[in-house]
């Protein structure tokens, strides 16, 4: 299969390549020169193409020539903090760049186009997850007047490891003799694993039928749990400061709202899926869900042991 991967030179993107690049054909599409080179430049199953998801003719020509069979669209920028101050090229990006790649899906008629998205979409307070939440909508949107292409959206959550993640810059902090900062002991966060992130993404690929937005049923942890297992993994006791809350932040984060339950089923094992509710496609039958809302506070899992193992490998797949 012909998978073409908009920024597949970052954390994500890198590891869902690792991951298809031995039985796919792959087509980098990101901003990032020196990663294509350094990463890719010696790879004969690996085509890069140099381009922003903002310029509509570069993605929709790039889409025209290599003629993927699915687009899994990881671009976009994520620093939340950076978002509340420049909203502006927050919505450049991850709103007008995320429709500029679905409409090179459809007016290419590209089978399967999957949107990679955010627990921080679902019921959002800051800019970054307005602007997922709002490109969820837009594939939703156009699976509904697609007779050809299948748009869906699948959320994730704090990946282990991965580039700014918190666990990995307190660990380099505490390295160099440096105190820590926590917001609140009290703040809970979904966490996994790249390994688990790339395994959530192909099952929506695989399971989407069109117009859904996937959810996964992963454990969550309060930052006192998480402060005991980098302790365990530093080797060593160590002094945080309490900074409060940043701009746009949650105490909590939103996997699943309670107002998207009446439309969710159970796609796999640990994969919930939203279908929009309003759709053409006549979709098979999956077991209703009949849980709660899946917000980061009813969902914690307090083993120390189990957070230092993913941690560990965490740590391990990003290598």
């Amino acid at each position: 299969m012909r998978i073409l991967i908009t920024g597949g030179t970052g954390s994500l993107g890198s590891a869902l390549t690792e991951s298809l690049m031995d039985n796919n054909e792959i087509i980098i599409y990101s901003r990032d020169e020196a990663k294509q080179a350094i990463k890719y430049s010696r790879s004969n199953k690996i085509s890069c193409v140099i381009g922003d998801i903002r310029d509509f003719d570069r993605l929709n020509i790039t889409v025209k020539r290599y003629k993927p069979e699915c687009i899994i669209h990881a671009a976009a920028l994520k620093r939340i903090d950076d978002m509340e101050l420049h909203p502006e090229e927050c919505i450049k990006t991850n709103v007008l760049g995320s429709e500029n790649v679905a409409k090179a899906a459809l007016l290419n008629e590209v089978p399967k186009c999957i949107l990679v998205s955010t627990d921080k979409a679902c019921k959002p307070v800051n800019v970054y997850g307005s602007s997922k939440f709002i490109a969820e909508r837009i594939f939703t949107n156009f699976d509904y007047h697609s007779e050809k292409t299948i748009f869906c959206s699948v959320r994730y959550g704090n990946v282990l490891a991965s580039r700014g993640s918190f666990i990995p810059l307190w660990l380099s902090l505490l390295r160099e003799k440096k105190q820590i900062e926590v917001t609140s002991l009290d703040m809970t966060r979904f966490l996994f694993t790249l390994g688990d992130a790339v395994k959530t993404v192909l099952c929506a690929m695989d399971c989407t039928e069109g117009g859904e937005v996937f959810a996964p049923q992963i454990s969550s942890y309060d930052m006192r749990t998480i402060l005991k297992a980098v302790k365990q993994v530093h080797g060593d006791d160590f002094e945080f400061k309490i900074s409060g809350l940043r701009p746009g932040e949650k105490l909590h984060e939103d996997m699943l709202a309670d107002t998207e339950i009446p439309y969710t089923y159970i796609a796999s094992d640990k994969l919930l899926c939203v279908r929009p509710q309003y759709t053409k496609r006549n979709y098979k039958s999956l077991p209703k869900y009949t849980g709660d809302e899946f917000n980061s506070s009813l969902h914690i899992d307090d083993n120390v042991e189990t957070l230092v193992s993913l941690i560990k490998r965490g740590f391990k797949e990003a290598r």
